[in-house]
């Protein structure tokens, strides 16, 4: 029988890293980046045929990269390896290799070349759409800190630049994928960055970008939803966070930033209110007016109902 595993939030530390290198890449490249769609693995967003071969997957390759800021015409051949050791032997399932997608475990698939780059594959992940989107996803998001020149390039920091291009739902999809192994199912994982981590990243591009949460959710898996719904509940309760983010993401490079634990919708509306109150006062007060004893009175049974309510969450 498989074990359900509960759900959490990233570390704080992983939570600040997120919202610090999203921040990086907005101010470095949001021009660049633009205002781009969240693509889904529907035949809306890949038309093209697909046969599990090696012209299929070079097509699949060039669509993914169309969705990054990445040059038409930009020299690109792919490579295919043989499985590694850890997935070698066994009954030939993903879920029997040790540490999930081969491109995972190596975090090499781009190699610069004097023309171009070549993308380096796992001949076994072709047969797994998840894996294989997820692998030229990450894939194309290396590229584009390439082409940028970007001094902070790595497999994580690849895996967020795919999900500032759009990327973020095959990425995740991708980090947690389900197969029977020899002792069962088996969750397997073909990102870096695991799918907590994943999900708030992607939380965070759908409300950067005004995108509908639905759309976000309508092509994840389970275990991706229930993340994503998490890390929803968490950017919905930071409000001056996303809102940095989007019109000022210089000022979170530095790591120096307030993060807001999860509140329910009366906690997120009664912050929403302190905010909005505390932006509305001016710089010099004046002086406060002495209250009327109905006013006070009034104001005195508002807070107790509000501590009633919050009382009993």
């Amino acid at each position: 029988m498989l074990e359900s595993k509960r759900m959490d939030l990233p570390r704080q530390d992983a939570l600040r890293w997120i919202v610090r290198t999203y921040a990086r890449l907005r101010a470095s490249y949001g021009e660049a980046l633009g205002d781009p769609p969240l693509v889904q693995p529907t035949g809306d967003f890949f038309p093209d045929a697909f046969a599990a071969d090696a012209p299929s997957v070079a097509r699949l390759l060039r669509r993914v990269m169309s969705y990054a800021p990445l040059a038409d015409d930009l020299g690109v051949e792919l490579a295919f390896l043989a499985p590694g050791e850890d997935h070698a032997g066994g009954c030939g399932s993903l879920a029997c290799g040790s540490g999930g997608g081969g491109g995972a475990a190596r975090g090499d698939e781009v190699e610069e070349l004097e023309d171009g780059y070549r993308v380096r594959l796992v001949v076994t992940d072709v047969a797994y759409a998840d894996v294989l989107t997820t692998s030229l996803a990450r894939s194309t998001g290396a590229i584009v800190l390439r082409e940028a020149g970007d001094e902070h390039e790595s497999p994580e920091a690849s895996e967020m630049a795919a999900v500032a291009c759009g990327l973020g739902v095959l990425l995740a999809n991708g980090a947690a994928v389900w197969a029977k192994s020899c002792g069962g199912l088996r969750m397997s994982q073909a990102t870096v960055l695991p799918v907590e981590e994943l999900a708030v990243a992607l939380a965070l591009f759908v409300a950067v970008h005004g995108k509908k949460p639905s759309e976000a959710r309508a092509h994840l898996g389970a275990t991706q939803r229930e993340a994503f719904d998490l890390a929803q509940d968490w950017v919905e309760s930071n409000p001056m966070l996303i809102e940095s983010l989007r019109d000022r993401p210089a000022l979170l490079e530095g790591g120096v930033f307030d993060l807001e634990p999860v509140r329910g919708m009366l906690g997120r509306w009664l912050h929403k209110r302190k905010i909005d109150k505390e932006l509305r006062a001016p710089a010099a007060a004046a002086p406060a007016q002495p209250l009327s004893e109905d006013k006070r009175r009034r104001l005195e049974e508002a807070r107790a109902l509000v501590d009633e309510v919050l009382g009993g969450e």
